[in-house]
């Protein structure tokens, strides 16, 4: 079956993966390179990368600051994001949508505008830390609270998430991933899931605030969103850059924390893990007043109302819905 990537509205942009992170490897190389994205804060650079990376600055005329490398350059921009990232918890409790047009009260008319009609049908949002990650956690997040809230009415979304997230092990050994390599990541993942009969809405939320947890459910929907392009590589690599390989694009953009994401892996990780997303493309472009909706429905989804995601250049949040507000959402 051939892919056929869905129209991408006028009003959105090319989800480019720009941000400068560690390159995890995917296979026999368990703990050391995968674990050190995962095992410290978000906001520090792993001791593995930093050797890797520094390099030696190259010295200037006498009396002049040494002159810094490309790749130092980009470790320190690096930092400096990484450090305003860590202002924001990983995952913020919801607050009303218009709060984000306050962002812009300064700034662009065209936002603030698209904003208020957006406000229409959807009223609020939740706010994923812009570390790169925010896709696969504003994801996941949205996946499980949407299980937990509706355990007790419909009981059978919960051990279908269950199954599927179950199902993924095989989908990771499927694609040569070794079982030490991702092993913890699945384990800290399934057990969230599986504790969602037991948690409130505040012990979810506590949960994707903990590093170690939050980072580990990260790390196992990249490995998952690689392991389904890697064993789908005839639909997907002819739109890979020339002379670049599936392996090495998953290991540069999809294994590694910090990697922003293309619409490539939000199709691999919905049809991988059977779950309707839309995301809804908030942008400054003044042609049109309402925001866009692409969606991405896997023929295998579960029935239940598509997840929403909101995405302003670079970043992904949370969104709700008014119609399927659900009673609970903290």
């Amino acid at each position: 079956m051939n892919f056929t990537p869905p129209p991408i509205p006028t009003d959105a942009p090319i989800l480019a993966a720009t941000t400068t992170a560690t390159t995890t490897s995917s296979h026999a190389h368990a703990d050391p390179t995968v674990a050190a994205a995962v095992a410290q804060p978000v906001g520090a650079v792993p001791t593995i990368v930093a050797a890797e990376t520094m390099g030696t600055a190259t010295t200037g005329a006498q009396g002049q600051e040494p002159q810094l490398t490309d790749e130092q350059i980009l470790t320190q921009m690096q930092a400096i994001k990484d450090e305003e990232a860590n202002l924001h918890p990983l995952v913020d409790r919801s607050v009303d949508l218009l709060e984000l047009a306050q962002e812009y009260e300064n700034g662009s008319e065209t936002f603030k505008t698209k904003i208020q009609n957006l406000s229409d049908t959807h009223d609020r949002m939740r706010r994923s830390r812009g570390d790169g990650n925010c896709f696969y956690r504003a994801f996941a997040f949205a996946w499980f609270e949407r299980v937990m809230l509706a355990i007790k009415s419909k009981p059978e979304l919960h051990a279908t998430a269950v199954r599927t997230i179950e199902e993924t092990k095989d989908l990771l050994l499927a694609a040569q991933f070794e079982l030490l390599a991702f092993e913890d990541f699945y384990q800290v993942t399934l057990e969230t899931l599986q504790n969602l009969v037991h948690y409130t809405s505040d012990e979810l939320l506590t949960a994707f605030q903990n590093d170690e947890i939050s980072n580990s459910i990260v790390m196992h929907f990249r490995l998952v969103a690689s392991a389904f392009l890697k064993t789908h590589q005839d639909e997907y690599a002819p739109f890979l850059e020339f002379g670049q390989t599936m392996d090495e694009f998953c290991s540069m953009h999809v294994e590694a924390m910090g990697r922003e994401s293309e619409e490539m892996m939000l199709i691999a990780l919905t049809k991988a893990t059977h779950i309707s997303i839309e995301v809804a493309y908030l942008s400054g472009n003044q042609s049109a007043v309402e925001v866009n909706f692409l969606p991405f429905l896997p023929d295998t989804a579960v029935y239940m109302p598509p997840l929403v995601l909101l995405y302003r250049p670079g970043h992904y949040d949370i969104l709700y819905r008014k119609s399927h507000c659900l009673e609970g959402v903290i």
